[in-house]
C-alpha cells in the first residue's frame, strides 16, 4: 500500500475532530444536562463518522465487508442520527420509521456489490446520493424548526453549510455517474489521490458540528425568549407577551377590520382560600384554573396570567355573541372543576367582564372596558358575566 504523508495527517486530523467532537457532546449531554438527548445523538453521530472514517482508512484492493459496506453504513448512521438530535433539539416529529426504511434500502443494495475497489463506483453513487438526502432532509428539519423565530434569509445563512455539503455529495452523485474513472481516490485513503476528499471530510466534520451547535444556541435563545413570556407559576402567557399579542391583534382590527374580543375575570374569595387553607392552595387552585380553562379556549386563542388571581383571555376573529357563548363554557367549567385540596374540596366561581372592539378602541381602552365589565359582575353578586357593552 502506497500512503502519503499528508494524507496520513488528514486521517489523523479528521479523528481528532471526530474524537473532540463525540467527548464534547457527551459532556453536554452527561455531566452537564445541556439537551442531553439531543447533545447524547450529536455525540453518538460523531462517534460513528470517527469509526467510519478510520474502517475507510484501513481500505486496501483486498475485499472485505468491514472496510468497505459496513463503513459506509457506519458514517451513513452518523449522518441520520445528526437528524435525530436536531428532532429531539427542537421537539419535532420524529422520522426515525422512515430513516430505518432508507438506511435498510442503503444497505441491502450495498451489500449486493462485491466488497472492493471494483465496486467502487456503484457503490460510491449509492452512497453519496443517501448521504445527499440525509443532508437535505436534516436542512428542511431545521427551516421548520427556525421559521418561528428567524426570517428566510437568516435561515438560508445559518443553513448554507447543510445546503453545502448537500450539494457537494450530489455533485459527486453525478460524477460518478457520468466519469466513473474519478471513484478510484476512495480505493485507498491514504494515497495521494484521495487528499482532496480527506479535505472534504476536514470540512464536512467541522461544518456539520458547526451547524449542531448553532442549533443549540437557537434552542436555548429559544427557550430563554419564552421563558420571559411565560408566567411562572401557571405556565400561561405573562402580562408583556399578553400586551404584545394585543397590540398585534388589534392592528390587525385596524388593517382588515377583524372583530376581536377580551375576557377578563377573578377569581372569586381567593384571599379567603389563602386564609383558609395556606397560600400553597391558593397557588393549586391558580394552577388548576389554567390547567382546565385551558381545555376549553381554541388554539388560537391566547390564555394569559393577567395578575395575582386575575386571567385574560383574547380571542381573535369572535364577535359579542360568541364572547358571551364562550364566557358561559368557561364559567360553567370553574363550577364544575372543585380543587381538592387534602382531601377539602374548594369550590371555584369567577367574575368575568368582556368586551368587543368597536371604532375608536385602542389596546388600553379595550382593557379598561373589560375591566369595568368584570368589577360590574363582581358587584351584582359575582360568579357572573358582564360584558362592557
Amino acid at each position: 500500500m502506497i500512503t502519503d504523508p499528508l494524507a496520513q495527517q488528514l486521517i489523523f486530523f479528521i479523528c481528532l475532530l471526530a474524537t473532540t467532537a463525540t467527548l464534547a457532546w457527551g459532556a453536554m449531554a452527561y455531566p452537564l444536562r445541556i439537551a442531553p438527548r439531543a447533545s447524547g445523538y450529536f455525540s453518538v453521530a460523531n462517534l460513528f463518522l470517527l469509526i467510519g472514517v478510520i474502517l475507510t482508512s484501513q481500505r486496501s484492493s483486498d475485499p472485505s465487508y468491514l472496510y468497505w459496506p459496513i463503513a459506509n453504513i457506519m458514517i451513513l448512521m452518523g449522518f441520520l442520527l445528526l437528524r435525530h438530535g436536531t428532532q429531539r433539539l427542537f421537539r419535532l416529529k420524529s422520522s426515525i420509521k422512515t430513516d430505518c426504511v432508507l438506511l435498510t434500502v442503503f444497505t441491502v443494495l450495498i451489500a449486493l456489490q462485491e466488497p472492493g475497489p471494483q465496486s467502487n463506483q456503484i457503490v460510491g453513487i449509492l452512497f453519496s446520493s443517501m448521504a445527499a438526502l440525509s443532508f437535505l432532509l436534516l436542512a428542511k428539519d431545521n427551516r421548520i424548526a427556525l421559521a418561528p423565530s428567524l426570517n428566510l434569509t437568516f435561515i438560508l445563512l445559518l443553513l448554507s453549510p447543510i445546503i453545502v455539503l448537500a450539494f457537494i455529495f450530489t455533485l459527486r452523485t453525478l460524477l460518478l455517474l457520468f466519469a466513473p474513472s474519478l471513484g478510484s481516490h476512495m480505493a485507498n485513503l491514504q494515497s495521494a489521490d484521495a487528499i482532496p476528499m480527506l479535505w472534504f471530510f476536514v470540512m464536512m466534520t467541522l461544518l456539520v458540528n458547526v451547524v449542531m451547535i448553532g442549533n443549540a444556541l437557537t434552542r436555548l435563545v429559544q427557550k430563554i425568549r419564552l421563558q420571559a413570556d411565560k408566567d411562572y407559576l401557571t405556565g400561561l402567557w405573562n402580562r408583556r407577551a399578553m400586551h404584545q399579542r394585543l397590540a398585534l391583534l388589534h392592528q390587525c382590527w385596524l388593517r382588515d377590520g377583524k372583530t376581536y374580543s377580551l375576557i377578563l375575570f377573578d377569581l372569586d374569595y381567593f384571599k379567603e382560600i389563602n386564609d383558609n387553607y395556606s397560600h400553597a392552595a391558593g397557588d393549586h387552585v391558580l394552577i388548576q384554573t389554567a390547567t382546565e380553562l385551558s381545555k376549553v379556549i381554541r388554539a388560537i386563542d391566547t390564555f394569559s396570567r393577567y395578575g395575582g388571581e386575575e386571567f385574560l383571555i383574547i380571542l381573535p376573529a369572535t364577535d359579542a355573541q360568541q364572547v358571551a357563548i364562550i364566557t358561559d363554557k368557561l364559567r360553567s367549567k370553574l363550577n364544575s372543576s372543585p380543587v381538592i385540596w387534602q382531601d377539602n374540596a374548594i369550590p371555584i366561581t369567577a367574575s368575568f367582564g368582556t368586551a368587543t372592539v368597536s371604532q375608536l378602541d385602542t389596546p388600553e381602552t379595550m382593557l379598561i372596558k373589560a375591566d369595568k365589565a368584570m368589577y360590574r359582575a363582581k358587584h351584582t353578586g359575582r360568579n357572573n358575566i358582564c360584558s362592557a357593552t
